[in-house]
């Protein structure tokens, strides 16, 4: 969301000499920085952390189905969708082995409806995955914030199912933090807390 951008942008003007380093990298590869101390705050989507890192759900958003806007599921759920209604469908998602908090929360809740996807293929990039949506390979699930995606062929459906909503946590050691580590970290949480 954009709180985030804005807390960045806050903390940049609050400590202009500061050297703020933003790198994307995947959920995982965000708690082996953590432990291996090569970042100091990450943020990510849930998974399964060791106990020496601390989280702080910075925000919860709704999961949404993406499809071709010409999918016959599109006309007739524009109030939503559950899971069980795309168990047939072949789903365009990240690889298993990319790191992905998003991935085991999505096949979590495709079980919970009574099925396992069939990934039929896979992307690293949510644009191209939205743009593999796009071109007929399939649907996908992710995070609303992406429907600013704007890809005039595909629709945003919302996911009805209980617990289709999607954390992002702010991820630090819970020792050892340096100055700057712990004011980015309290401007991050008050400003997304407001």
């Amino acid at each position: 969301t954009s709180s985030i951008p804005q807390a960045i942008f806050a903390f940049r003007q609050a400590y202009p000499d500061v050297h703020l380093t933003l790198t994307e990298i995947t959920s995982q590869e965000v708690a082996a920085g953590l432990e291996d101390k090569t970042i100091q705050v990450g943020i990510m989507r849930p998974l399964a952390l060791p106990d020496s890192l601390v989280v702080f759900e910075l925000l919860n958003e709704p999961l949404v189905a993406i499809m071709r806007a010409d999918h016959p599921l599109a006309a007739s759920t524009e109030d939503g969708i559950y899971m069980a209604a795309l168990a047939a469908e072949p789903f365009v998602f990240f690889p298993r082995t990319y790191g992905s908090g998003i991935y085991a929360q999505v096949l979590s809740l495709a079980r919970a409806a009574g099925f396992s996807p069939l990934i039929t293929q896979e992307a690293g990039e949510v644009m191209t995955i939205i743009g593999l949506v796009a071109a007929g390979l399939g649907v996908t699930v992710l995070p609303a914030s992406y429907r600013r995606m704007r890809i005039d062929s595909v629709v945003y459906r919302n996911v009805l199912d209980p617990g289709a909503t999607s954390a992002v946590w702010l991820v630090q050691r819970k020792d050892e933090q340096s100055p700057m580590a712990k004011a980015f970290t309290e401007l991050l949480t008050r400003s997304v807390a407001r």
